[in-house]
């Protein structure tokens, strides 16, 4: 979208504004095949509403040819005929938001220029570029509604009861808790959590913008104003011995940052007062995006003024580590998870991806034609995804989706890979090599890919070694002084008299690994997505056999999906090698995650394969050791909640997930044994999964995952005293007078964590287990 006109620079004519674009396809060609190009790039980059591109476009080449043929021959008269013609069809119908911007009130023109910050769709820092098959859409015209799942460790099975029924859907999205917020308290305060690639960001722009343009009433949602922030920018404010108050953050740093934000000078105590008042909504985005050692006083900041505007409503994202872990003070109160991407979104975004793609290259037309494409291609893509587990898996993450997408594109419907860290080599290829030989660029003499790939990799890891609790730096973000040291030294053993400064700007521009945004005092650097910072630093650990520094992080959480990505990167030999490794320096949970990633893949030789069964029993033992050791000291309750803490991990989720009923039909077998055989030798035969599946089918229970009936349930719930007088325990549980019964543990959270029918599933399972 075209930003407004300031003041000092008035708006030209809508004939003047045709005139001066036509003139210019004129000058180089006239409106011939090429000349087609011209005047919709012309077009597109001119200021003059996309409603009149649309009008001239579709109207057809040959037409819009016929009218401006003799344009070409100077008639300048009938080209201000058409311009006028065309601008009042325009008045009609499109220029919204110049009429906003000319009528608006300050609130209206903080609305607009919050709107152009977050209406782009940036995933993987891919962006349009008309000499590649892969166009950028705007975030509107892919955007999927994302489906959020509750957080089984922060409520009660009433309290969830309570929400469902205020809600009142299946599937909770994020406008049906924001219906409820002026009712419930305690849906003010939201988190928002879910590991990298799963849409956080995109979330709250999506928020932002639909707020932003006012179309909330068609989500049946109040009205707010919205407050987009991105705390990766703001963490030295709120974090400073002095910090400001929120509405002066507003005032002074968010509305400055915005597109034409500058422009505005915001009355006095206009953000307090919609604070006050319950108006606001604020968007809190990328706890995880502030340095470790900052994270404890952010969440005191954070925490005061919630507290401090208890009628507004905030919504807070970050990944799960980061804000278990680091979010000290009282936490929301209200906790919500993003769910996997099911088939349904899958179909719904591969369908928007595409159709966005095949109308852009057809000049912005919907035609049969164009939809019959959109759907073989989609077809394509999908029918490889929903044919290959692995695949299937790794398309739950929308970011991962989208990667699949521009991978299937560009390579014209080939075969996807198997391997999330192949997804990610082939984008760096994209964005490294083909996207910059399209542009005829060739890096300052750095022809290689790998030459290109190898000074970023050596950038990111340094950023990388920065994730320590003490550095106050950070390590996402980097100022342009020191980026530009590290691509002086990273680019040495190349060419020591490459340019670094020309060498960065044409990365920013053409790579887009690298994004800049504007800090107080210099500018400030980033990878487009810190799973792209990841994978290239531990890309240059792979390169350079720098392994003591997976061993010197592994307590980190922010080293963690690096050292899957590591993993992911190395040959099946090094990895079997790996994982004793990791185990001895107590990197359990990690070396049990590696093993089960490298146990998926379809690559090994039959060797290797055997050679990584030998640790299984090793990998195993690590991994429940917590386990063992509370059951070997009869702290029951500590060891239910482990066992729930190993099975959340196995299926690939993590700690205050639920369990989906699939997640439990299709358990692994090894893991469930090893938990169920040490119950059952801790407790004397008293507990474990295998007692209750027993108790279960003397109950009538059948194990062919069918649903038992209410009758045969209760009866179960009550010989295991997970009832009494026909109500569930719940925290009452781990009570003495209930602790003797036959089957009574693992509870794992009974019917918040698992449900009815996840337990059915799951007592089916271990009977396919053989338990």
């Amino acid at each position: 979208m075209t930003p407004p006109p300031s003041p000092e620079n008035p708006k030209p004519s809508l004939e003047e504004q045709i005139t001066d674009s036509v003139y210019k396809i004129l000058m180089v060609g006239g409106v011939g095949a090429g000349g087609a190009g011209a005047l919709w790039q012309l077009f597109t980059e001119s200021d003059i509403p996309k409603a009149i591109v649309s009008a001239v476009i579709g109207a057809g080449i040959s037409y819009g040819a016929a009218i401006l043929q003799p344009i070409h021959k100077g008639n300048q008269q009938r080209l201000g005929k058409l311009g006028a013609d065309v601008n009042k069809e325009v008045d009609e119908i499109t220029d919204d938001w110049m009429t906003r911007w000319k009528s608006s009130d300050f609130e209206g023109k903080y609305l607009i220029c919050q709107q152009l910050d977050c209406e782009e769709d940036d995933p993987a820092g891919v962006r349009e570029d008309e000499d590649l098959p892969i166009h950028h859409p705007l975030l509107q015209e892919i955007f999927v509604p994302l489906e959020l799942s509750g957080d089984v460790t922060g409520y009660s099975k009433e309290e969830i009861r309570s929400l469902e029924e205020k809600i009142n859907e299946e599937s909770m999205q994020i406008w049906q808790l924001l219906k409820c917020a002026k009712t419930d308290n305690r849906l003010r305060q939201i988190s928002i959590r879910a590991i990298g690639g799963y849409g956080k960001t995109t979330l709250l722009k999506h928020l932002a913008y639909i707020y932003s343009i006012r179309e909330y009433p068609k989500y049946k949602a109040p009205k707010f104003i919205p407050f987009l922030i991105y705390l990766a920018s703001c963490w030295k404010e709120i974090t400073q011995e002095t910090s400001p108050t929120l509405p002066d953050l507003f005032s002074n740093f968010h509305i400055s940052r915005l597109p034409q934000g500058k422009e505005l000078k915001v009355p006095p105590n206009w953000a307090k007062n919609l604070l006050n008042q319950g108006e606001a909504l604020v968007l809190l985005d990328g706890f995880d995006e502030i340095p470790p050692g900052k994270r404890e006083k952010a969440s005191q900041w954070l925490t005061g003024q919630m507290k401090e505007y208890p009628k507004s409503v905030f919504i807070l994202t970050s990944r799960p580590t980061a804000y278990q872990e680091d979010y000290t003070a009282r936490k929301l109160t209200a906790n919500f998870w993003i769910k996997d991407f099911n088939e349904d979104q899958r179909k719904q975004f591969v369908e928007q991806w595409y159709r966005c793609q095949e109308r852009r290259v057809r000049a912005n037309r919907s035609t049969p034609y164009v939809e019959q494409k959109v759907q073989e291609r989609s077809a394509s893509l999908l029918a490889q995804i929903e044919a290959r587990p692995e695949l299937e898996r790794l398309a739950g993450n929308p970011l991962l989706l989208n990667m699949m997408a521009r991978f299937h594109r560009s390579r014209q419907g080939a075969e996807l890979p198997d391997r999330k860290v192949e997804l990610y080599q082939d984008i760096c290829e994209l964005q490294l090599g083909r996207r910059p030989k399209a542009k005829g660029l060739d890096y300052l003499l750095l022809n290689s890919i790998h030459q290109r790939q190898e000074v970023l990799q050596r950038v990111a890891l340094e950023m990388m070694k920065r994730a320590t609790p003490e550095d106050e730096e950070g390590f996402k973000q980097i100022e342009e002084l020191d980026l530009l040291q590290l691509l002086k030294t990273a680019l040495v053993p190349f060419d020591p008299n490459l340019e670094p400064t020309e060498f960065l700007k044409q990365l920013v521009q053409v790579s887009e690994f690298l994004v800049h945004k504007d800090g107080r005092t210099s500018k400030i650097y980033q990878f487009s997505h810190l799973s792209f910072q990841e994978f290239l630093a531990a890309a240059e650990i792979v390169r350079s056999q720098q392994l003591d520094l997976i061993y010197q992080n592994l307590h980190l959480s922010t080293w963690k999906d690096l050292i899957l990505f590591y993993a992911g990167l190395l040959n099946p030999v090094a990895v079997i090698a790996l994982i004793p490794n990791l185990i001895d320096r107590n990197g359990n949970d990690l070396a049990s995650a590696i093993y089960r990633q490298t146990d998926r893949s379809s690559s090994l030789s039959q060797a290797q394969r055997k050679a990584l069964n030998a640790l299984k029993d090793r990998v195993i033992s690590a991994w429940t050791q917590p386990l063992e050791t509370y059951l070997k000291n009869k702290k029951w309750q500590d060891a239910d909640e482990e066992t729930y803490r190993l099975m959340i991990t196995a299926v690939g989720k993590e700690k205050g997930q639920g369990f989906s009923e699939d997640d439990l039909r299709n358990f692994p077998c090894e893991e469930l044994l090893a938990i169920d055989r040490l119950w059952v030798q801790y407790s004397d035969g008293l507990y474990g999964f295998s007692v209750q599946k027993e108790i279960y089918v003397k109950c009538g229970g059948k194990l062919d995952f069918s649903y038992p009936g209410n009758k045969t349930w209760d009866d179960f719930c009550h010989r295991i005293r997970w009832q009494k007088e026909g109500q569930y325990l719940f925290v009452k549980i781990y009570e003495e007078e209930h602790m003797n019964y036959s089957g009574h543990l693992p509870w794992l959270s009974g019917g918040v964590v698992v449900g009815v029918c996840g337990w059915v599933g799951f007592f089916s399972r271990i009977e396919t287990c053989e338990v």
